[in-house]
């Protein structure tokens, strides 16, 4: 499964764990396919706005030492997986909030 990040919602964390960019990388990559071959079952819906249509889930992803984040994505007939939006942020309604001021300023909802 191909994993993509989207620039404006990842650059920030990616900038702030500049020594660890391949490992979280990887770590994002395995959890998230992982999370789409097997059901979803630790996925929850991330924002009430649809990115091209499709839905944002997040979910929860340990980053070995940089400890854990929440990540925002969206899955693309599911072959490719586009990640929108990378946070420290670990309360849910807290990250919700950013989630959705990033896809905002951004223009991917109205």
């Amino acid at each position: 499964m191909k994993v993509e990040y989207e620039r404006s919602g990842c650059k920030q964390f990616f900038k702030k764990h500049k020594n660890e960019v391949k490992i979280i990388k990887d770590c994002i990559a395995s959890a998230l396919t992982v999370q789409v071959e097997t059901g979803m079952s630790k996925v929850k819906r991330a924002a009430s706005e649809r990115v091209n249509g499709a839905c944002v889930y997040e979910c929860r992803v340990n980053l070995k030492k940089t400890g854990s984040a929440r990540v925002a994505f969206i899955v693309d007939d599911e072959s490719q997986i586009t990640v929108m939006y990378i946070s420290s942020t670990l309360q849910k309604d807290a990250f919700t909030h950013l989630l959705e001021r990033n896809l905002k300023e951004n223009h991917y909802s109205a």
